[in-house]
């Protein structure tokens, strides 16, 4: 029987790296949902780090390209912070070419999640009056989500399908939220007239 140490060897290092690619990787999606609890505070935020972190997992991957999926979902929750961000602190969107290393299908995946935090936001406008940033939001999540029905790659893009189906669900909530709130609003300004 052929010595086996060597493989021994080969396969404890081998879970080493993916117990280490797995920690980076709950630590990213970790700091990606504080930073979007700080982006909803309005609150400046920085990306440096998750991105190291990423680039970290990235060459971990090297070696072992079937670790690559431990990827998933840091890069989704990345790219749903940092298209956040840019959306509420310069109302500007961020195209797939604004992101390095990043997988297409990951990127997508991450768009369709952008709309629930977008829903917060109007919802966070509506309850100061504030029409205006209601609109843009709202703007901005019908735009993602007409951008994201474009594909339908259900068979290459693990998990999409539920994805669109959940931000369908959310625009249409959203819709008629705005719609009332604009109501509102009319009933209240016709009220005004009224006042002494």
């Amino acid at each position: 029987m052929e010595n086996m140490s060597f493989m021994i060897e080969y396969f404890e290092k081998k879970n080493e790296k993916r117990e280490k690619i797995l920690k980076i990787s709950r630590d990213i999606v970790k700091d990606s949902s504080i930073i979007i609890r700080k982006i909803q505070k309005r609150e400046q935020v920085s990306f440096f780090e998750l991105e190291d972190k990423l680039l970290g997992i990235s060459n971990l991957c090297l070696d072992h390209p079937e670790f690559i999926k431990y990827l998933q979902a840091p890069e989704q929750e990345y790219v749903e912070a940092k298209v956040y961000y840019h959306l509420v602190f310069e109302n500007r969107f961020l195209n797939y070419s604004n992101f390095k290393n990043v997988s297409i299908e990951n990127y997508i995946l991450g768009l369709c999640d952008v709309i629930g935090e977008l829903r917060r936001k109007i919802l966070e406008s509506i309850k100061e009056d504030d029409f205006k940033n209601a609109e843009c939001y709202f703007f901005h999540m019908e735009n993602i989500y007409d951008f994201t029905m474009k594909f339908d790659y259900y068979n290459l893009i693990d998990g999409l399908r539920r994805k669109q189906d959940v931000s369908r669900s959310i625009l249409e909530k959203t819709h008629g939220d705005l719609i009332s709130f604009t109501e509102n609003l009319k009933l209240r300004t016709e009220l005004s007239k009224f006042k002494p």
